[in-house]
């Protein structure tokens, strides 16, 4: 090795044994903001979305504020028991409060939905405003069972065939009424003109036609918004109505408050006020009678069912004590079988000449 670094020549033997001097220069990084467009565009993003978040919240938590006075004053007007004792509203959401009430005469419960605009959420927000919806107080009553039982609403024109289409008890059992005193912007659903006078004589024509108009949409009904798919559905009585939220002024706070007042109110008229012809009440049960027909069928049909299956049982469980007899006992369960089979049959056959 050595021999072979002597033949190389002088230069090159230098270059070798000479240390190496130079290093690779550093790469410069260039930290210039337009390099960082869209990671700048989307913390201002992130940056609205958070702030919009929290001033939707806080507004939204004001206006429950403003609203749950004027609906805890005519709760508790009402109902021996309102909220959990602390607060009348219950926030689901940062545009959602619930509220629940019980005792009271002739109703079982109430509940309410307050439904703010989603100021919080730009994207609901912006269907809100594409869809003009508006903020409203809905409120569901389940009345006494012993009250009278009948299908009546009354709806904007606008949503009057949505909801001819889309419930069941308005499309069963209602047909669309007219009335001299109801505005034209209303639609009314009614069994019977019976009913619809008699509810309209409670000052609802006045509450639907009156400037505030509040009162968007009302149903009293004893048959469920959605077609049953079995037999033994819930049948319960109730009165709906939806009340829009004015401005939170005086005057909008008080008229809001008036028209929750008419909403239980109603509860004690129909109670109290409603006495329809014995014609109307044997006209309601015959329509109830030919709509549920089907549903009458599908419980005789499990009824049947059970039947036999508790008659194959017992069948079984006969044969299975037949395999434990002897040759003897079994010849003379098998001639009572046979004779029992036999009277059956004839009996069947006495009821098919009858």
């Amino acid at each position: 090795l050595e021999g072979a670094v002597g033949n190389m020549p002088a230069d090159t033997q230098a270059a070798a044994a000479a240390p190496t001097s130079e290093k690779t220069a550093p790469v410069a990084i260039e930290l210039e903001l337009s390099n960082f467009k869209m990671e700048a565009l989307m913390l201002v993003i992130v940056a609205g979305l958070v702030a919009n978040y929290f001033y939707g919240s806080r507004k939204n938590a004001e206006l429950a504020n403003i609203w749950e006075k004027p609906i805890a004053t005519v709760l508790q007007a009402n109902f021996s028991a309102v909220g959990d004792g602390r607060q009348v509203l219950e926030r689901d959401s940062a545009a959602d409060l619930l509220f629940y009430a019980s005792g009271r005469r002739h109703c079982k419960y109430a509940q309410g939905h307050l439904m703010l605009t989603a100021r919080q959420d730009p994207i609901a927000l912006l269907n809100d405003l594409t869809a003009n919806n508006h903020e409203k107080l809905e409120v569901e009553v389940t009345l006494n069972d012993n009250l009278p039982g009948f299908v009546f609403a009354a709806v904007p024109r606008k949503r009057s065939k949505a909801v001819n289409r889309d419930r069941y008890d308005v499309s069963t059992f209602a047909k669309i009424a007219t009335h001299d005193n109801v505005p034209a912007s209303i639609v009314l659903f009614s069994e019977s003109s019976d009913i619809t006078n008699q509810l309209l004589d409670s000052g609802l024509d006045k509450m639907l036609a009156g400037e505030s108009g509040l009162l968007e949409e009302i149903y009293v009904t004893d048959s469920p918004a959605e077609k049953p798919e079995t037999h033994d559905f819930k049948r319960e009585k109730r009165l709906l109505v939806t009340i829009r939220l004015p401005a939170s002024t005086a005057a909008g706070i008080q008229s809001f408050r008036e028209a929750l007042e008419f909403v239980f109110y109603m509860v004690d008229y129909i109670a109290e006020g409603i006495n329809l012809r014995a014609e109307t009440t044997k006209k309601l049960g015959k329509a109830r009678d030919e709509a549920f027909k089907e549903f009458a069928r599908m419980a005789e049909q499990e009824k049947q069912e059970a039947l036999a299956k508790i008659l194959a049982d017992k069948r079984r469980a006969e044969l299975d004590e037949v395999d434990k007899m002897s040759p003897e006992q079994r010849r003379k369960w098998e001639e009572k079988d046979r004779k029992k089979q036999l009277k059956k049959e004839q009996g069947k056959r006495t009821r098919r000449v009858k």
